[in-house]
């Protein structure tokens, strides 16, 4: 009896660090150029509610790049950014998203939640503007 607790406590810790690793991984993902990658850790991040990420998801906010990847098909990388800030504010905007195009004055209103609910400390601390290299 003993010796199945000592397993099942290892086996939780394990699965708490894995959990954790794939969070961060998720978050150096929304820093990539990969819009796949972007969109995925996106919608894991926002599954989670992760209040950590709301930074690195205001990161290059108003990127207009559209997936073909059939999980994400015809959805803009601004579209899964806010979503996934829809997702953690607890439906804060009420205006609907524009799937298609970047949405600036949801871009900018959650800008300004993360100042007012303290996850950025101004809104200079971000840059959401999208260069095309």
């Amino acid at each position: 009896m003993r010796l199945r607790n000592h397993i099942l406590i290892l086996l939780l810790g394990f699965l708490i660090i894995l959990s954790c690793t794939n969070t961060e991984r998720y978050k150096r993902d929304l820093l990539s150029d990969n819009r796949e990658k972007i969109m995925k850790a996106c919608y894991e991040l926002g599954e989670k509610k992760d209040t950590s990420s709301v930074k690195n998801l205001l990161h290059k906010a108003l990127d207009p790049r559209i997936s073909h990847d059939l999980r994400f098909k015809g959805m803009s990388v601004n579209y899964c950014r806010l979503g996934a800030l829809q997702k953690i504010s607890g439906n804060a905007y009420k205006g609907e998203l524009n799937q298609f195009n970047s949405d600036t004055i949801a871009t900018t209103f959650f800008l300004s939640w993360a100042v007012n609910n303290g996850y950025l400390t101004s809104k200079t601390e971000v840059d959401i503007y999208y260069y095309n290299k």
